[in-house]
């Protein structure tokens, strides 16, 4: 069945439109068919919001979507959304693919982990690091208590990083990363280029697709802030 390319229309138009409703409306409803995303915003907790609304309002509006392919590029963002959006997606029973179109880096790499079928284009790249969150998470005068609970979520969302990259990878690596050796690469903010991405399992090929010209919706920064 064929369709209208699906844009922001809430960039074009001005209008203050639903996310689910701007993307929905230019979907069919009966064939199943391949939702696309292109999404090079940060990651943020707007980001987790309007991906995991589009999704569960494309379930709840019953349409017969057969997979979703996104078009990462991402230089990370916060750290919690990361991780909350790599379960979101671990989480889906439909079939999942991420291409990474440049860069993925910090917070963006649990996030891409969290797709089924991993592929990135030959100049791709990803970045680990300890996990860092911005000054103005915190209040103007920090006490004790404020501090710890800061350093403990900080631990928890490394360690959990850690763990997602060391089970995420293995399956697919050639040469399986060690606990020891993630935990190294991320002390050194290391990062992986293709060649080694496929190595050590961020990818399971080197691919450059072709972009979908229906049924994609693309979510970067700009689109975020206008909505």
């Amino acid at each position: 069945m064929a369709t209208e390319p699906l844009v922001a229309k809430a960039v074009e138009t001005g209008q203050q439109e639903s996310k689910a409703d701007v993307a929905v409306a230019a979907l069919p409803t009966g064939a199943p068919f391949v939702q696309y995303i292109w999404c090079s915003a940060g990651i943020s907790k707007k980001l987790e919001d309007v991906l995991c609304s589009f999704i569960i309002g494309q379930l709840q509006k019953g349409l017969n979507v057969s997979e979703y392919v996104f078009y990462v590029s991402s230089t990370g963002g916060d750290p919690y959304a990361g991780v909350n959006l790599f379960s979101f997606l671990k989480s889906l029973s439909i079939k999942t693919t991420a291409y990474n179109m440049g860069m993925v880096a910090s917070a963006g790499v649990p996030f891409f982990l969290g797709f089924g079928t991993r592929i990135g284009v030959p100049n791709c790249s990803f970045m680990v690091h300890q996990t860092t969150i911005n000054r103005n998470s915190f209040p103007e005068n920090v006490n004790v208590f404020e501090m710890q609970t800061q350093l403990q979520l900080l631990a928890g969302t490394d360690k959990k990083t850690q763990t997602i990259i060391e089970t995420e990878t293995r399956a697919k690596a050639q040469i399986p990363l060690t606990t020891a050796a993630v935990e190294v690469a991320i002390e050194r903010s290391q990062t992986y280029q293709a060649e080694d991405a496929l190595k050590y399992g961020f990818i399971e090929k080197i691919e450059q697709p072709e972009i979908s010209k229906i049924n994609i919706l693309y979510v970067t920064d700009e689109w975020l802030k206008a909505n």
